[in-house]
């Protein structure tokens, strides 16, 4: 490990006796609990018909204060002195499980909830006790989203997306209009982790941003940290989200399909071995190339314009034993779009593809690990040919990684450690042009080699009846190794000489502590104070292009000019509910400090405009980020949703850029709200609604023009000191369930997007006209809108 981890301000020698010390003191409290006069209660919750784990179910032992929640994986852990227990399962929308153990000896046992028929009574039992849960939580910024939270959502073109339910969310901002990217509190969008299971995902859209690759029918859970996160976590600055998809049924072939506007999805599940073993298969594409197609043989369509996406998810889970369960994930994702003219050809074309295999395993003595493997792959490529001109752009990154983590719960500690380890490839600029009249020359083309590893240790102890503290401790590094050349330049970047690493040889290597502690301390049964603080690196950056994510948005890793990014966090809140009527409020304030954020030198286009070297491109500054987060939320009868508003201002200093002042970032939202709820007027109908306010993106502007020599010469002020107009949008939606059954069931869900129609500003570009040779012009803004009323239609099928 110390070849993973080689150190620059701290000595290996420390560094050695850091992780020493940190195995003794594992193995230790292994050894001290497994020495704890008490009997262990273990086992997994599972759904009865799909045996998809229960993250979060409750195990209650009655008339005692003892009691747990289940881990990601449906896993719970309950030390107990000998004796007989009456002990109760429960989780939202299933029917309570009771039963009766004698306790001699460490006792594992599993449980199969049976999911109840919702009615509004059964709702409002189980949002009662999801907020308790919610406000027993230690983490201050943990959202949680289930597959049934969107399901009456509003549709953009048919599509139903999680990430739209997230950028919803308090402290989270939507990127621009129809885009799945976000903001978390003022960070960029690389500060935020996409975990697909246990493969990172970099850019996790398609049909460029306008929906994520997530397939709802797929999900599980998603899990996103913006504050309070816990160490076993790393790698971004701003938010960690974990999606998580879901097992297939063990107990019999069920599948469910949609057809909407623009796309079709269909998903089969079933069990390999009966209540051994499932599968789930799920696919989706798109077909406006189908209709483009049509319309252009019916003449209607004149443009030679083609597009389509898909994606493929494919799971597979085996239990080898009561202790022991495999679990395989795999995804591919594609986008494809062409566009021809007699004088113009444009292809660009981007893929993800991420798999996973984890091996799961409970021990005697109630402990649970995990051991992961994992890779992900990102491809872009972009073409164009005009006339004899010919140019083509090639960037791709890959990784391959493994974790290894433990949890262990006795008493009043729940504890997790482990260790996570990640090879970087990145081919982040492949140029290559022809053309029969002029000779281009670009930078060479190269390849990036980086290893990036994390320890962690993290302990939940609950101290007393008030008060719970997650504190915890990763030690992240990275290494940036050969093979690589590179260029010394002098200040007008023209090479005077190179230096060659060899393969695998260390060109620069970081290593740094983040710490973490999350508090919460209970007021009262309806009332709790929370605060945290969090200490985060980012070694992988991306400087986008624009305020939206694009294929065309590059990553790179960290070099020896390009430094880890780093964050300190701090945050604070008061959590409350009411029982009648039933509501969830809070207020939370933050404040971030951000060091080495990233962005592209003034001048340069598509990031390939300066020197040779892959990081001459970039300039380094601090960043601050500070607001309060104001939640409302509803949760029960048959009207019910939530308001979120967030007040916050974030500003960026760099020395090379606006004269080293300090400026608005462009991901700085003064205000933003949001407002949605869902209405049962029936067992077939249900209403839904969403209002978003947000002020406009922040924009850099000329204040002036001028001809000088022929030429139009800009001149601008202040960076990011003009605004678009502020953001606004009413979208509705009715579900209609037409048929239910023991054996299918159909649905139609009606939907539109911008109600009114508002013409929201996509981007802003300038119309200049008149005789440049007359000095006479005239300059007007030009606003580009996307989306005006779009009404859709998806019609559901399971069965």
């Amino acid at each position: 490990m110390s070849n993973l981890l080689p150190l620059t301000t701290i000595s290996k020698k420390s560094f050695h006796l850091t992780f020493l010390a940190l195995t003794l003191t594992l193995f230790s409290t292994i050894s001290t609990t497994a020495q704890t006069p008490c009997c262990t209660l273990q086992g997994t919750l599972q759904d009865a018909t799909t045996s998809t784990p229960l993250t979060g179910a409750t195990v209650f032992v009655v008339n005692t204060t003892r009691g747990t929640t289940t881990d990601t994986n449906g896993h719970y852990t309950l030390a107990l002195e000998r004796g007989t227990y009456t002990v109760i399962y429960s989780f939202i929308g299933y029917y309570s499980d009771t039963v009766t153990l004698t306790l001699q000896q460490p006792v594992t046992h599993a449980i199969k909830l049976r999911p109840v028929l919702t009615t509004i009574q059964e709702v409002t039992v189980s949002d009662e006790r999801t907020a308790a849960e919610r406000l027993n939580q230690t983490e201050t910024g943990l959202i949680t989203i289930h597959r049934e939270d969107m399901e009456h959502l509003p549709y953009l073109l048919g599509e139903a997306d999680p990430i739209r339910l997230i950028q919803l969310m308090p402290g989270i901002q939507s990127a621009g209009e129809g885009s799945t990217g976000f903001y978390v509190r003022g960070g960029a969008l690389d500060q935020n982790l996409m975990m697909l299971d246990h493969s990172t995902v970099y850019n996790p859209s398609h049909m460029f941003g306008f929906f994520s690759i997530f397939n709802g029918s797929t999900l599980d859970n998603i899990d996103l940290y913006k504050s309070g996160i816990p160490a076993y976590y790393g790698g971004r600055l701003s938010s960690v989200t974990r999606v998580t998809t879901r097992k297939g049924s063990a107990e019999k072939l069920k599948g469910e399909g949609a057809v909407g506007l623009i796309a079709a999805n269909v998903l089969v599940e079933g069990p390999i071995k009966k209540n051994k073993g499932s599968f789930m298969v799920a696919a989706r594409r798109t077909y406006v190339d189908l209709f483009a197609k049509g319309l252009r043989e019916l003449s209607i369509l004149r443009q030679n314009i083609n597009y389509y996406f898909y994606d493929l998810n494919v799971n597979a889970d085996y239990s080898l034993s009561p202790h022991d369960q495999l679990s395989l994930r795999g995804y591919l994702g594609k986008d494809h779009f062409t566009y021809n003219t007699s004088s113009f050809s444009n292809r660009i074309e981007w893929t993800n593809t991420a798999g996973s295999l984890s091996w799961k395993h409970t021990w005697d003595n109630g402990l649970f690990s995990e051991l992961a493997i994992n890779t992900s792959l990102y491809d872009m490529s972009l073409g164009a040919a005009i006339s004899s001109y010919n140019f083509s752009i090639a960037s791709d990154i890959k990784d391959h990684g493994l974790t290894y983590q433990f949890n262990l719960k006795r008493g009043a500690h729940d504890l997790t450690w482990g260790a996570t380890y990640t090879l970087h490839s990145v081919r982040p600029n492949n140029i290559a042009a022809n053309s029969s009249e002029v000779e281009l020359t670009f930078t060479p083309s190269t390849t990036l080699h980086g290893e990036e590893g994390a320890l962690y240790f993290n302990d939940k102890i609950q101290i007393g009846s008030r008060t719970e503290v997650s504190a915890g401790i990763r030690y992240s590094g990275y290494r940036h190794t050969g093979s690589f050349t590179r260029y010394i330049e002098d200040e007008n970047f023209q090479v005077l000489d190179t230096v060659q690493y060899s393969k695998g040889k260390t060109i620069k290597a970081y290593a740094n502590p983040e710490p973490r502690v999350a508090i919460r301390y209970s007021l009262t049964s309806n009332s709790a104070l929370k605060a945290s603080f969090d200490r985060t690196y980012q070694y992988m950056h991306m400087a986008p292009l624009s305020s939206v994510s694009l294929p065309l948005d590059i990553w790179v890793p960290s070099s020896a000019v390009i430094r880890p990014q780093s964050a300190n966090q701090y945050s604070a809140g008061y959590y409350r509910n009411f029982d009648e009527p039933a509501l969830e409020t809070s207020v939370v304030g933050y404040y971030k400090s951000m060091d080495r954020q990233i962005e592209y030198r003034e001048g340069v286009i598509i990031g390939y405009s300066k020197g040779y070297n892959f990081d001459d491109n970039f300039v380094f500054g601090k960043g601050t980020s500070y607001g309060i987060e104001l939640l409302l939320k509803k949760t029960k009868g048959r009207l019910n949703g939530q308001v979120a508003y967030t007040l916050s201002k974030t500003t960026r200093t760099f020395p090379d850029l606006n004269d080293g002042k300090p400026f608005t970032a462009k991901y700085d939202r003064r205000h933003d709200l949001s407002v949605f709820g869902n209405f049962t007027y029936n067992k077939r109908w249900t209403f839904s609604g969403v209002f978003v306010f947000a002020t406009g993106n922040a924009l850099n502007l000329p204040v002036a023009r001028y001809i000088i020599q022929g030429n139009v010469v800009n001149e601008y002020g202040e960076r990011n000191a003009f605004r678009m107009p502020p953001y606004h949008r009413l979208d509705l939606a009715a579900t209609y369930v037409a048929r239910k059954t023991e054996r299918y069931e159909t649905s139609w869900v009606f939907s539109i997007y911008n109600v009114y129609s508002r013409r929201n500003p996509y981007y802003i570009y300038f119309q200049t006209e008149g005789d440049l040779n007359k000095y006479e012009l005239k300059t007007s803004i030009k606003q580009v809108s996307l989306f005006p009323i779009l009404p859709a239609v998806t019609y559901r099928i399971k069965f």
